[in-house]
C-alpha cells in the first residue's frame, strides 16, 4: 500500500488565490502548501473550489499589471516595461496578434540528411532555363521524327544435328538461327 492521501488544507483555497495574486507560479503555491507541483495540480484538477481560487488570483495579478499600464497611459508616461514584460511571460499577452489566433508549429525532422545541389546563381538559373524552355518550344514546332523500326525474324529452336552440320565448333551446343 502507499503512503495515505493527503488532502489540502481547510483554508488552501484563500491561500492559492493570495499567492496567485502576488504572481506566484504553481510550483511556489505549492510548496507554500507544503507539497508538490503534481499533487497541487490534482488537488486543482479534484476541487473546483481550488481551481477557481487559483484562477480568481491570476486574473487579479493580471488586472493590476493592466491596471499599472493604464495609469501610466493616463499621466501620458511611457508604458511600464516591467509590467509588460510579465503580462507577456505570465499571461500569454502578444503583439500585433489576434486574441483568438492558436499557433501551432508541427516540424517532422527526418534523420535523413538532405542533399542540396547547388544551381549555381538566380541569373544562371535562369538562363539555363530559359534556354531549355527554348529548346521544348522548338521541338515542339517541328514535325515529329519518324521512327525506324527494323524488323528481325522470329527465333526458332535447331537440334543439334542441325547445328553440328552448320557449325561444327560449337560442340554440340543448340544453336539459335533466325529463319530468313
Amino acid at each position: 500500500m502507499g503512503a495515505p492521501r493527503k488532502n489540502p488544507p481547510k483554508d488552501a483555497a484563500v491561500t492559492i488565490e493570495t499567492l496567485a495574486s502576488q504572481g506566484h507560479a504553481i510550483i511556489g503555491i505549492a510548496r507554500q502548501l507544503g507539497v508538490g507541483r503534481d499533487l497541487f495540480k490534482r488537488w486543482c484538477e479534484e476541487d473546483e473550489t481550488l481551481q477557481e481560487a487559483f484562477e480568481v488570483g491570476r486574473d487579479s495579478h493580471r488586472q493590476a499589471l493592466v491596471a499599472l499600464i493604464m495609469q501610466a497611459a493616463a499621466l501620458n508616461k511611457g508604458a511600464n516595461a516591467n509590467a509588460m514584460f510579465l503580462l507577456k511571460t505570465m499571461h500569454g499577452y502578444r503583439e500585433n496578434d489576434s486574441s483568438n489566433t492558436n499557433v501551432k508549429v508541427g516540424v517532422a525532422v527526418t534523420p535523413s540528411v538532405m542533399i542540396v545541389r547547388d544551381h549555381g546563381t538566380d541569373e544562371e538559373w535562369a538562363a539555363r532555363a530559359a534556354e531549355q524552355q527554348r529548346a521544348l518550344v522548338s521541338d515542339a514546332a517541328s514535325p515529329p521524327k519518324a521512327i525506324e523500326a527494323s524488323v528481325t525474324a522470329p527465333l526458332t529452336h535447331v537440334s543439334t544435328v542441325e547445328a553440328t552440320q552448320a557449325n561444327a565448333t560449337y560442340n554440340d551446343a543448340p544453336a539459335w538461327h533466325g529463319n530468313a
